[in-house]
């Protein structure tokens, strides 16, 4: 997966952990594709501080989705939903299945 897109998802389902800082930079790197040199004329503040905030912001998006694993549980009940679907199933199922679908597709809003 590109590293921005990976990013952006982690971003999405942690972002609320970080400092409202951290998501800023981190926005404007991964959503915006601003350079680091960009982010740092718009914040004032050096481009390798810049570098730091993100790479520090990145390390504990990645050490909770590795503690939590939310976007991996996610996407495998994505991938055993599509295989559900793809089977043969009575109505009563097929109304379960798109409830299942309406609850796992509310939770890529993340946390």
């Amino acid at each position: 997966m590109d590293r921005f897109i990976e990013l952006g998802q982690l971003l999405d389902w942690y972002g609320a952990f970080l400092t409202e800082r951290q998501r800023s930079l981190v926005r404007q790197y991964a959503y915006e594709d601003c350079s680091l040199g960009e982010i740092a004329e718009r914040e004032d503040i050096s481009r390798q501080a810049v570098r730091d905030a993100i790479k520090k912001a990145e390390a504990e998006l990645r050490d909770m989705e590795d503690k939590l694993a939310l976007i991996a549980t996610n996407e495998k009940q994505r991938r055993l939903l599509g295989q559900l679907g793809e089977t043969r199933l009575d109505e009563r199922q097929k109304d379960l299945l798109r409830q299942l679908e309406e609850l796992v597709s509310e939770e890529d809003d993340g946390v």
